[in-house]
């Protein structure tokens, strides 16, 4: 792994405008450096970072025939038309879905909802439109949609109107659909093209507040929370629109989150959240339905004003399920790749025996591991796909290169989603042709930058606080790496199923290492060891470190 030390904040050049920024805001300078680097570099920016404001929100008509999606549904509100809509079996679907279904409900909407489950395959299919009861007149996607040529058509054979609400890359042809709304269609005119799912629905959402002349901006704080929930964990960059959502909607969370919420984070006994607790327990934890599950119940329990104990627990229990099946399955899909000598191309494509629920988790820790592209592909032929960040690298593009060898595909740079034929040597002719399509792209490695020399015992308290007022962290804004060089450890422990794991303890200090104990097989109480960290707040004493190299 390659990281590069920013500038020493006393040699940047800009020196003394960083060291009244900081006096300004109060924050440490490093941070001040850090957040200067990334654009934020007067007081206007830097406060409008720190301090999002909702009325900062774009205006939701700003974005392709938005008008057109409201005058529709409000005229399926009036005339009492059943509404149905369709959603996704991830977090992005379970929480956009939910989002639309309050607010139409809210609205005297006769509305219903469906998720898929995986076994069904993503996004609306010719055979869910089939199924669909003869009394549904308008069908709205969220999450998906842009890519559902077949349904779609077999729609307007039936005279179902469909709005699509989409986020994922448009590939063809704008789909054969009533309206459309999507900020990453070819000709967008939205200020923002980076919304999930549930971004997408809440400006839909905004949008029928102004037309019926609610207060469109306090009504959006009742979605908050949700909204913040499917943008972390679909793993939208933390920047603009999102930022706002984010900021605002983690604050629900910490003062007045909904029930369903409050009795999660309960049940977890977790008493801080922020933007790692949604990013790593609870959107996994919603995620799992859809993987091994039914996201439906999610999305039931989410809907629902008095959800139960046994509701949350079952919950957390299938995750627990999901991450014991995706340890084992780890650890047969790196075998495989290792005997095969599949980590040699530029595409890492493993096919096997692995639970489709589990595939993109899989794909997501071989690029982790290996620094490559990766694609997943269970013994079915359904495959998941994941990039590298910040190389430059679009798997959709790569993906679509070859999609004369696949069922469907559809997805965005950094994930995908396929289905192949896996009965003939449709796969050995597809691994082939992604790597030279591979190939033809210009892949370049981002160097890690940690933001200045900190050792680890002298990490002042007081930081802590500027890290939270810093929240949400996340895709596009991680949170700040510091270095602890020729750091002395008092003692260490492994722990973990594998014991892959490690918690050190610096002096007063407590840093934990995850999936890093191999560096410790040979250390002995005389080794320094230089420390990567990001900071992470557990009654301000104990540190997440990102990396460790013995020295």
């Amino acid at each position: 792994m390659h990281w590069i030390s920013k500038i020493p904040i006393q040699h940047h050049p800009k020196h003394a405008q960083i060291k009244y920024l900081s006096a300004q805001f109060q924050l440490h300078p490093l941070l001040t450096q850090h957040l200067f680097n990334q654009g934020f570099s007067d007081f206007e920016k830097l406060d409008s970072f720190i301090y999002p404001k909702l009325t900062k929100m774009y205006d939701p008509f700003l974005m392709n025939e938005m008008k057109h999606a409201v005058t529709r549904i409000l005229q399926a509100i009036q005339q009492n038309e059943h509404i149905h809509i369709f959603g996704d079996y991830d977090c992005d679907g379970i929480t956009s879905s939910s989002i639309l279904y309050l607010s139409l409900k809210e609205l005297g909407a006769k509305v219903t909802t469906q998720l898929p489950l995986r076994s069904e395959g993503y996004g609306l299919s010719v055979n869910a439109v089939k199924q669909l009861h003869e009394n549904i007149s308008l069908v709205i996607t969220v999450d998906n949609g842009s890519s559902a040529h077949d349904a779609l058509r077999t729609a307007k054979e039936r005279g179902i109107d469909v709005i699509v609400t989409d986020h994922h890359e448009v590939l063809n042809d704008r789909p054969d659909c009533m309206v459309f709304l999507n900020p990453k269609r070819k000709d967008n005119t939205y200020p923002f093209s980076e919304l999930c799912g549930a971004g997408v629905a809440l400006k839909l959402v905004q949008a029928i507040y102004i037309t019926l002349n609610r207060d469109w901006i306090k009504e959006t704080e009742h979605f908050l929370d949700i909204v913040t929930l499917g943008t972390i964990a679909d793993m939208m960059p933390l920047k603009d629109e999102n930022r706002i959502f984010c900021y605002h909607g983690l604050r629900k969370l910490q003062h007045s989150p909904r029930k369903t919420f409050r009795m999660m984070l309960d049940t977890l006994k977790t008493k801080n959240i922020d933007s790692s607790t949604i990013g790593f327990t609870v959107g996994p934890i919603f995620n799992a339905c859809g993987r091994i599950g039914d996201p439906n119940i999610a999305a039931s329990i989410l809907q629902s004003t008095e959800p139960t104990t046994k509701q949350i627990k079952e919950l957390i229990s299938l995750n627990a399920k999901r991450k014991e099946i995706t340890i084992e399955q780890y650890k047969s899909v790196i075998t495989l790749i290792h005997n095969e000598r599949l980590h040699l191309s530029p595409v890492i494509v493993v096919k096997g025996d692995f639970h489709k629920g589990v595939i993109g988790i899989l794909a997501s820790r071989i690029v982790n591991l290996f620094k490559k592209p990766a694609i997943v592909i269970a013994n079915d032929g359904t495959g998941s796909a994941r990039s590298l960040q910040s190389s430059g690298f679009s798997i959709i593009d790569c993906i679509s290169a070859c999609g004369k060898y696949l069922k469907k595909f559809g997805g965005h740079k950094m994930a995908a989603g396929l289905s192949i034929n896996p009965d003939d040597n449709q796969i050995e002719l597809f691994q082939y042709a992604i790597q030279l399509a591979a190939m033809k792209q210009k892949v370049s490695i981002a160097a890690n930058w940690y933001i200045g020399t900190l050792p680890l015992e002298c990490f002042p308290k007081s930081m802590f606080n500027d890290l939270r007022a810093l929240e949400p962290f996340g895709m596009g804004m991680p949170k700040p790496v510091f270095c602890s060089k020729n750091t002395k450890l008092n003692d260490y422990s492994t722990f973990g199923k594998d014991n892959e794991h490690v918690k050190m303890r610096i002096n007063h200090q407590i840093a934990y290492a995850f999936s890093k104990s191999e560096h410790f097989k040979n250390w002995s109480g005389k080794n320094l060891v230089d420390i990567l960290y990001t900071p992470h707040c557990y009654e301000d004493k104990n540190f997440l470190a990102k990396d460790c190299v013995i020295v």
